[in-house]
């Protein structure tokens, strides 16, 4: 009997496979010599099953190892599970940079509601993302900031992950947690932090969810070499004001030019460059991150980044928007309750901001921009949401509308970090 045949006789019956049956498995998936059926069949098995610890470390520790590695021991990194609005790398990246903990970062784009980091730096012009592995490593050293495109990293995963998609197993907390971490261990950076969004606009919907596949994420990074944390942030509200590619990197100068944005915005990209830089032992980080906003120093970081990457650093500041330009008005008076993430990302997604497919081209000059936060007071008539794109506007608006929830009492806005680990 044939290794994934032995594989799913194993665990349909609830056993543990082997760490030899698991990475023969993957290989033989990876080379095609395993049908999509065949391995259908086992994720299915382990969906339902599911996995022992150290089967997920194996599995994680397969698909890093199918590919291409890189190492950069004394460099640090951050994931996010993706949320709406989430531009925090984009802020918190030349911050710790500029602090001086490089930062080697392997990023995607986007799909459906969740925003990709190469997206939104895209959205600036001459920028790319497809750089050499020589370049990548020079620009580490000479820059202390690079982020590259994943592209074939964890081939493993990302055929794996495709198969997930249509199999209705995507939903699986050790093929979650080992997707992820495979494709971080094999970007090699030592130090890493996890921000798990956690609400409507997240994959994660409640905090007790988001916190297991936290410690995952942290435990399985640790067992394969890596300095970890991790952070659970809320996703029931679009982070910051702006949602979209252009639009998110025009609040990013914002914050680190000294511009006023919202105080979610604000808490959470220190807060996470200062996590970064306790992870790599810096001392003072809260201190340190202070003194790079003020001084300029992140700015100055990110200016050198998007040069060094091709993009045009003096552009940063005036990126276009698209010019089919729309505002939803409040209708009614009262105070922000909840402005859903899921209905925003939902909106930002219809304009054009996007990929329902991963063939879609994205209009990097379109999205929402948010104008009033939890806790605001509205009144009637006044613009709680402006729409940029030429993408069924229309539609855009009905979502906006119904993720407005309006309270006749003050309401207090929530805390936008929820657990740390």
């Amino acid at each position: 009997m044939s290794a994934v045949l032995d594989a799913i006789e194993v665990k349909k019956f609830g056993g543990e496979l082997s760490q030899e049956a698991i990475r023969e498995v993957v290989n033989g998936y990876t080379a095609g010599e395993v049908p999509d059926y065949q391995m259908s069949s086992l994720l299915m098995a382990i969906f339902i099953r599911g996995m022992g610890y150290e089967e997920t470390l194996a599995l994680t520790r397969a698909m890093a190892e199918s590919g291409q590695q890189y190492s950069f021991p004394e460099c640090v990194d951050k994931h996010s599970t993706g949320g709406v609005g989430d531009k925090i790398s984009l802020i918190s990246l030349p911050i710790a940079a500029a602090c001086g903990a490089p930062v080697a970062k392997l990023s995607g784009r986007g799909l459906g509601l969740t925003g990709g980091t190469i997206d939104k730096l895209e959205s600036i012009p001459g920028f790319s993302a497809d750089l050499s592995e020589d370049r990548f490593h020079r620009q580490v050293e000479e820059v202390g900031l690079a982020i590259l495109e994943a592209g074939g990293l964890a081939p493993a995963d990302k055929a794996i992950y495709a198969l997930r998609d249509t199999t209705g197993t995507v939903d699986s907390l050790p093929l979650i947690g080992s997707s992820i971490v495979s494709k971080k261990v094999a970007t090699g950076a030592g130090h890493l932090l996890y921000d798990v969004k956690c609400g409507s606009g997240a994959f994660m919907k409640t905090p007790e969810d988001a916190r297991e596949l936290a410690e995952l994420l942290v435990r399985l990074s640790e067992s394969l070499g890596v300095k970890a944390s991790a952070l659970i942030t809320d996703m029931d509200n679009p982070l910051g004001r702006a949602i979209g590619n252009a639009l998110e990197v025009r609040e990013s100068v914002r914050f680190l030019t000294g511009g006023e944005v919202p105080g979610d915005l604000d808490h959470e990209a220190r807060l996470v460059a200062a996590r970064l830089l306790e992870l790599k032992g810096v001392g003072e980080p809260e201190a340190a991150v202070e003194k790079a906003i003020s001084s300029g120093a992140a700015y100055d970081k990110l200016q050198r980044f998007v040069n060094a990457q091709g993009g045009a650093a003096d552009d940063l500041e005036s990126l276009p928007l698209s010019e089919e330009v729309r505002e939803v008005a409040a209708p009614r008076s009262g105070y922000v309750f909840r402005f859903a993430a899921l209905g925003i990302g939902r909106a930002s997604l219809t304009l054009g901001a996007g990929r329902e497919k991963k063939e879609d081209a994205v209009d990097p000059g379109a999205g929402v921009e948010v104008l009033a936060k939890v806790g605001d007071r509205v009144e009637e008539g006044e613009p709680v949401a402006r729409l940029y794109g030429s993408r069924d506007p229309g539609r855009a608006e009905e979502l906006v509308r119904e993720a407005l929830e309006l309270s006749d009492e003050p309401v207090e806005a929530p805390p936008g970090i929820l657990d740390s680990l």
